[in-house]
C-alpha cells in the first residue's frame, strides 16, 4: 500500500507480523533472551502498547483486533510480531499461547525514561502508577475497575509502580455512630 504524507496511519500500520517461515534464526536466538509469557487462564483482554514490544510465539494462537475497527489479525506459533508504540487492540487467545517478549524504547523514547506499561485488562487504560494484580489469571486491574467490583478482586495484590504495596494500616470500614 502506498501512503501519502497527508494520510493518517491506522492501527494496522502499527503492527508488523513476520510469518513463521520468514523468521530468521538470528531473531529466534535473540528472542530466547527475552521474558517468557504463558497465557494460562487469560482468554481476552485489551492492550495499549506504550512502547515497542517484539514477540516470538512459541505455541498457540490469538486473534488481535485493532481498537480503531481495523480487520482482526491472526497470529500463531512461529510468528514474530512487532507491536509499535501507540498500537491499541483486544487480544483473544484462541489456543493457549506461550511466547518470548521484549520491550524496546524507540530512539524518540530514549530520553523519556517511560515506566513499563501496565494496562487494565478490563478497560484498557494505563495503570502503572496504581493497579491491582490478580494472580489467578495474571490480570491487571485499574483502581476504577477495582472499585466497581471489589468482591471479584478481593484477593488481588495492590501495586504501585508495579511493586506490591504493604499496607501497615488497611483502611477500616466507617462505623455508624449510634
Amino acid at each position: 500500500t502506498n501512503y501519502t504524507n497527508t494520510q493518517l496511519k491506522t492501527m494496522n500500520d502499527l503492527i508488523t507480523i513476520t510469518p513463521a517461515p520468514e523468521v530468521t534464526d538470528e531473531y529466534k536466538k535473540e528472542a530466547k533472551t527475552w521474558t517468557k509469557w504463558d497465557s494460562k487462564n487469560k482468554k481476552s483482554f485489551p492492550y495499549n502498547y506504550t512502547t515497542e514490544e517484539r514477540i516470538l510465539i512459541l505455541a498457540g494462537s490469538a486473534t488481535i483486533t485493532p481498537s480503531d475497527g481495523g480487520d482482526p489479525l491472526t497470529i500463531e506459533a512461529g510468528d514474530a510480531v512487532t507491536f509499535h508504540k501507540g498500537f491499541k487492540c483486544r487480544w483473544k487467545i484462541t489456543k493457549r499461547m506461550k511466547k518470548h517478549y521484549g520491550m524496546f524504547a524507540s530512539d524518540e523514547d530514549e530520553d523519556a525514561d517511560e515506566p513499563p506499561a501496565i494496562t487494565c485488562d478490563v478497560c484498557g487504560e494505563g495503570c502503572f502508577e496504581e493497579s491491582y494484580f490478580v494472580k489467578e489469571d495474571e490480570s491487571d486491574i485499574c483502581p476504577k475497575c477495582y472499585v466497581k467490583d471489589e468482591k471479584k478482586y478481593a484477593l488481588a495484590e495492590h501495586q504501585k509502580n508495579g511493586e506490591a504495596v504493604i499496607e501497615k494500616n488497611p483502611p477500616k470500614k466507617k462505623q455508624k455512630k449510634g
